[in-house]
C-alpha cells in the first residue's frame, strides 16, 4: 500500500507498507515523484488498453 498525493504538476507515491508484513520497513522506498500530465496520460493508455482487452 501506498499513499498518493496528487497536486496540479506532480503525482507522489510515499509511505509504502505490507499490511501483510507489518515486520518489513520501507523508510527507504520512495518516495517516487511523477509530472502530473505524464501520469493522466500513462493513467488514460492503460484504462484504454484495459477496455480494448474486455471487447
Amino acid at each position: 500500500m501506498a499513499r498518493i498525493t496528487a497536486t496540479a504538476d506532480l503525482v507522489i507515491w510515499d509511505s509504502f507498507e505490507q499490511p501483510h508484513r507489518k515486520t518489513r520497513d520501507y523508510v527507504a522506498f520512495g518516495p517516487f515523484q511523477f509530472d502530473r500530465h505524464q501520469y493522466d496520460d500513462a493513467l488514460q493508455a492503460l484504462n484504454a488498453a484495459i477496455s480494448s482487452d474486455e471487447t
